[in-house]
């Protein structure tokens, strides 16, 4: 990988791993089902301009409905409110789970097979959880129960993209994004109050927060990923996503005062080892 490339990856990560910090800011202000809402609009129109809806085919409208429930709706509507209630290192490294996740499914769905790399893996990453849950930071079961929720959904999504194929990376996310917004705005208005006075009272911090969160985790993040598969195999890249969760701990021990005690340092760097391994060979469809 060139300096240029390298470069730009780590930009990225580092994208994502502001996000976290930036959704907690986010929230402490503005309801999380609504900042979901306004993130994904923001994404849908900056994006529309370069993703016309005839780019895209008949077939294909019905897996981006269905990614626009699991990813637009499910995965950042859960994230949101789980890491309203957590650290953000912890939030993240739950968050991360989804790689995991995602191999599960990928051999439930679509019969792969895993390696023996693989269950170790899977094992020692379950494991850091499990180590997370002694320490102080560890947040409440509803908060784990959300963040592992996105990040189920966040692995569905990725089986959803597998399936469809769809060759236009930035009219999915458009349109995904666009048609999430009714979903969440409903279940905003069911579940949450004072969205209006919310939106009046917000300080430039909250909607800073929004605008990074969906054009610089969502547009810049993820435009610069996707142009970096282009030139490298996901095997060389995925290892590189686990920086996300470690500089997330970071940010958040000197910007949030999060703790920094030796089990939640301990948890956290179980579960990375134990997803690096799960990224560190592919899995295999059955022959």
């Amino acid at each position: 990988m060139s300096p240029k490339d390298l470069f730009a990856v780590l930009i990225a990560i580092a994208v994502w791993a502001g996000n976290i910090i930036a959704v907690k800011a986010g929230v402490a202000e503005l309801p999380p089902l609504l900042m979901t809402a306004m993130r994904l609009a923001m994404v849908g129109i900056v994006l529309l301009p370069f993703a016309p809806p005839w780019r895209i085919a008949r077939t294909q409208w019905k897996w981006i409905v269905m990614l626009s429930a699991t990813f637009s709706t499910l995965h950042f509507s859960l994230m949101f409110i789980g890491l309203g209630m957590a650290e953000a290192g912890t939030g993240a490294i739950l968050l991360q789970m989804g790689t995991p996740l995602a191999i599960v499914l990928g051999v439930l769905l679509f019969d792969e097979t895993m390696a023996r790399r693989h269950w170790v893996g899977l094992a020692v990453s379950l494991l850091g959880v499990a180590i997370l849950t002694f320490s102080p930071s560890m947040p409440g079961a509803l908060a784990s129960f959300l963040l592992l929720g996105s990040a189920l959904a966040w692995a569905a999504s990725n089986i959803i993209v597998k399936h469809a194929r769809i060759p236009d990376l930035m009219a999915m996310m458009c349109w995904s994004s666009l048609l999430g917004v009714p979903q969440v705005l409903l279940a905003s208005w069911m579940f949450e109050h004072g969205q209006a006075h919310a939106v009046m009272e917000a300080s430039w911090h909250a909607w800073l927060a929004t605008a990074y969160c969906a054009l610089g985790s969502s547009v810049l993040g993820y435009w610069i990923w996707y142009r970096q598969l282009e030139r490298y195999p996901v095997s060389k890249l995925a290892p590189f996503s686990l920086l996300t969760p470690v500089l997330s701990t970071l940010l958040g021990v000197w910007l949030l005062k999060d703790s920094a005690n030796l089990i939640k340092i301990i948890g956290i760097s179980t579960a990375v080892l134990g997803v690096g391994v799960l990224n560190s060979t592919r899995v295999e469809g059955k022959q």
